[in-house]
């Protein structure tokens, strides 16, 4: 009966496990599509959307009719009905603003998905180089910490004095506040893609190596056509064909209104044609039109002003990412043609040197400690190169 509870325990124990473990390996890809299926500021935006899709149908909004209970002759009454009208195109008009602001909202949403779409591949970014920081830092750990456990038994039996021993410490000891930062860091960058993603196991990422579309970042220009097809532009763009329409609208307003209705102020015995009343609405308050109007085309030049503005702020912003670009790209160049090489060289040899007495802790371990720097600096230069093409592909709308 033990033995049954115990396989039983243990059998537990292991699904209990699996489950503790249960890792779901992620593609940068994949990681985006689940994030814009879970975005709230993405949902907004296509419920903006909706929303300006509904206000389409209040584009013809006659006023309510005027129904009026009348005695002409003080003898019977009389039920009249009177309905006013804006001018034919002010209707028009009106549909057409609706329209073109929808299309604003769409502009706006393809912005958002745009900002999603970079924060989730930083994040990745992020948990990709957390991660390989951590392999490193844990390889580290484990040879700084073989090297001080030797230093310090050496150093009981005499052979190695004080300065060589401590030294030895303090280097492990800096190596291990790194993991254990390293460590913290690479749970922060988890739990950041996983509350963008909404998968809460634990993620695996894809191998940390250059962005698959570097080799494009250097045929990105700054001209006017590269501008006016990124979201940015189009938004702003499209602001001012939203200004357009409402200064039409407003210049429309300024037309006469109609009206047209049923009145009975004559007999019972009157004839239906002399019933039938029109009339028209003369704009007579002509200046409340001409400043409605002033304010319309004044609104026009402030969208015109900020589409300028914004596209010298992304040319300004796409020349900085790109040049930060090549520069991470050059010093990649670097590490991965000269400098790994030399940091691997430079660990093989003192590794050799050392075992043959031909160095001491002090030298060996500062030997070690620039090798592994060039390793670590190549993986900050490789997530900086990367970063640099996230935030290029975000200002393409890419």
């Amino acid at each position: 009966m033990k033995n049954a509870k115990h396989i039983l325990f243990t059998v537990v124990g292991l699904i209990c496990v699996q489950f503790a473990n249960a890792q779901t390996t992620l593609t940068e890809q994949q990681a985006i599509d689940f994030a814009l299926k879970n975005s709230p500021l993405l949902n907004a935006s296509t419920l903006q959307i909706k929303q300006h899709k509904q206000l389409q149908g209040t584009s013809f909004n006659l006023a309510n009719p005027d129904i009026t209970l009348e005695s002409p002759t003080g003898e019977f009454m009389t039920v009249g009905v009177l309905q006013s009208f804006e001018f034919p195109t002010v209707y028009l008009k009106q549909g057409q603003l609706a329209k073109q602001q929808t299309v604003l909202a769409e502009k706006g949403k393809t912005i958002t998905e745009a900002e999603v779409k970079q924060q989730v591949k930083t994040a990745y970014l992020s948990l990709q180089f957390a991660n390989q920081i951590l392999e490193q830092l844990k390889k580290q750990d484990s040879i700084y910490f073989r090297i001080a456990d030797a230093a310090n038994r050496q150093f009981e039996a005499g052979q190695i004095d004080f300065v060589a021993k401590t030294y030895a410490a303090t280097q492990y000891g800096e190596v291990h506040n790194n993991l254990v930062q390293a460590q913290t860091d690479a749970q922060i960058a988890l739990q950041q893609l996983q509350l963008y993603t909404g998968i809460f196991d634990s993620i695996a990422t894809a191998h940390f190596s250059k962005a698959l579309s570097s080799f494009l970042f250097t045929g990105i220009t700054t001209d006017s056509a590269t501008l006016f097809n990124t979201p940015f532009i189009q938004y702003y763009s499209q602001t001012q064909m939203v200004a357009k329409k409402s200064l039409q609208l407003e210049r429309n307003k300024a037309l006469p209104g109609f009206s047209f209705g049923y009145m009975n102020q004559g007999l019972p015995n009157t004839e239906i044609p002399l019933r039938l009343r029109a009339g028209i609405n003369i704009p007579l308050w002509f200046w409340q039109y001409n400043s409605s109007i002033k304010a319309a085309k004044t609104n026009l030049l402030i969208t015109e002003q900020n589409t300028l503005a914004q596209q010298q702020n992304l040319t300004a912003k796409m020349q900085q990412v790109k040049g930060e670009a090549i520069k991470f790209q050059t010093s990649l160049t670097y590490y991965e043609n000269t400098g790994l090489k030399q940091a691997d060289d430079l660990i093989t040899s003192s590794n050799r040197m050392f075992s043959a007495g031909q160095s001491d802790y002090i030298t060996y371990l500062r030997t070690l400690s620039d090798a592994y720097n060039i390793q670590i600096k190549y993986l900050e230069t490789l997530r900086n190169f990367n970063q640099s093409i996230i935030n290029l592909n975000y200002l393409i709308g890419q």
